[in-house]
């Protein structure tokens, strides 16, 4: 059995950070910045022919004006998440949505010369494992309501890597989900950017939904994971897919575009 590479960018703007937007976020979340991470990822990918799995949270995937029509929607889901939505939606009052609206890279993606999946990376971002059953059906009657490739979405990746109300996507005719990692302390996690005898992830048994390999996350290089050299990440990987191809086995990497808008040497 021949070994399997994955690799998924979770695209959320602003609404991945909601409820901590930090001075930076609002310096190099800007839609310009924002364009110019796309646009050479979807170039690279192109280049090298590798398709990938965006995965787009369904608020940041839609127009300033199909998001009106939403608007109201989320309003009403503030009122039981406040901590997360209240912020986002002042600051898109604010800043005339700069951030927070990403119709166009959907469009960059859907239209790119090497096909790409549009994965849903929630609606709103509220990790579901903070809200009860009912918030996140109302989530995916709003997923209804959205306009464009998303709306077509079967992968599911959870907020935050938050797993929670797996009967929901199935209602909503998802076929599967990215299974969350083992959870570690930064500090593990840091750590583990330099073990260079990882190994790579074996297929999950799915009971009804495709459960995809967790992965592994690809060095952000922002505060102490700068210290991680560059070539020694690359060797990381190529070391997982080595065992991967030799033994059948998964190496799922993923990041989030804005990742390369905040640290420009991720790219």
């Amino acid at each position: 059995m021949a070994g399997r590479f994955i690799l998924t960018f979770d695209c959320e703007g602003k609404w991945g950070c909601a409820d901590a937007l930090a001075p930076r976020d609002r310096r190099c979340l800007t839609n310009e910045k924002l364009r110019a991470a796309y646009a050479s990822i979807l170039h690279l990918l192109d280049h090298h022919r590798v398709e990938a799995t965006f995965a787009f949270s369904g608020a940041f995937s839609q127009s300033p004006l199909a998001f009106e029509r939403i608007r109201p929607h989320l309003q009403e889901l503030s009122r039981r998440a406040p901590d997360y939505l209240g912020p986002a939606l002042r600051d898109i009052a604010v800043t005339q949505g700069d951030g927070w609206h990403g119709d166009q890279l959907v469009r960059a993606t859907a239209v790119s010369r090497t096909h790409h999946e549009i994965a849903l990376h929630g609606v709103t971002h509220v990790p579901w494992t903070t809200v009860d059953r009912s918030f996140a059906q109302k989530e995916m009657e709003l997923f209804e309501m959205l306009e464009g490739p998303v709306r077509v979405s079967r992968t599911f990746v959870y907020p935050r890597n938050l797993i929670a109300h797996e009967d929901v996507l199935a209602k909503h005719g998802f076929a599967g989900f990215r299974a969350a990692p083992p959870p570690r302390s930064r500090l593990a996690s840091l750590l583990s950017e330099i073990n260079l005898s990882e190994k790579p992830e074996r297929p999950l048994r799915s009971d009804g939904m495709v459960r995809i390999p967790a992965g592994f996350f690809l060095n952000w290089r922002s505060g102490p994971r700068r210290l991680v050299p560059a070539a020694v990440t690359c060797a990381r990987v190529r070391g997982l897919l080595r065992r991967a191809a030799s033994t059948g086995a998964v190496v799922h990497y993923w990041l989030h575009p804005e990742n390369i808008a905040t640290a420009p040497s991720t790219f």
